[in-house]
């Protein structure tokens, strides 16, 4: 987690931890020559590669007003594999709570589904991708302690529910795929000033 070092007066830090996992395919062959020869959907035996990468934690720092303040951040997702049969990207939180977490108080994930996504309300966070479920087309754009914005979000599943479906290939991504998450955050003044993490586990795998 990248620390912030000084924040304004009021300030709300918000970091968005990110953990990636992966998982290639190791296939098996039905080539009696030589064990652990052969091809498997257009792989060479054990090369049915996956790599997933990501930029890292995220900042969405707000500086809260009365009425409140939103900002908005993104996170490009990099998935690259010669798997034919393509890959399926997805993600949750780390833990059971998927609010942001503070030492004395939260922020509330969204009540949205990807299917029903909805604006931000005050002292919630949420994630979206465009074009993806029922998020519409956006296209959504950063900002920093700005309005609230006019796309919709929802919340990221905790780690004891199913995880969200953010990409998917039906072939090779090969160049890589890149796929942007956007987080977004709104607070007001009754938040209090303080520093507020959660983590968000992606998971890539081969289909």
């Amino acid at each position: 987690m990248r620390r912030l070092g000084l924040i304004a007066r009021g300030a709300v830090a918000i970091f968005i931890v990110l953990l990636l996992v992966s998982s290639g395919v190791r296939a098996d062959t039905t080539d009696t020559a030589v064990y652990g020869a052969g091809d498997y959907g257009g792989c060479s035996y054990g090369s049915c590669t996956l790599t997933l990468t990501s930029d890292g934690a995220t900042s969405v720092d707000v500086v809260p007003t009365p009425a409140g303040k939103c900002t908005v951040q993104k996170d490009a997702v990099s998935v690259l594999t010669n798997s034919t049969t393509g890959y399926t990207l997805t993600a949750k939180t780390s833990t059971g709570n998927n609010d942001m977490t503070g030492a004395s108080a939260s922020i509330t994930a969204s009540s949205a589904t990807p299917a029903s996504p909805t604006i931000l309300a005050m002292n919630t966070w949420g994630y979206r991708v465009d074009n993806l479920a029922g998020f519409g087309a956006g296209p959504t754009s950063a900002q920093n302690s700005g309005s609230v914005p006019s796309v919709a979000f929802a919340a990221m599943p905790a780690s004891d529910e199913s995880p969200t479906a953010i990409a998917s290939s039906s072939g090779a991504a090969n160049p890589a795929e890149i796929t942007d998450v956007w987080y977004g955050v709104c607070a007001d003044s009754s938040l209090p000033s303080d520093t507020y993490t959660t983590t968000v586990v992606y998971t890539a795998v081969t289909n």
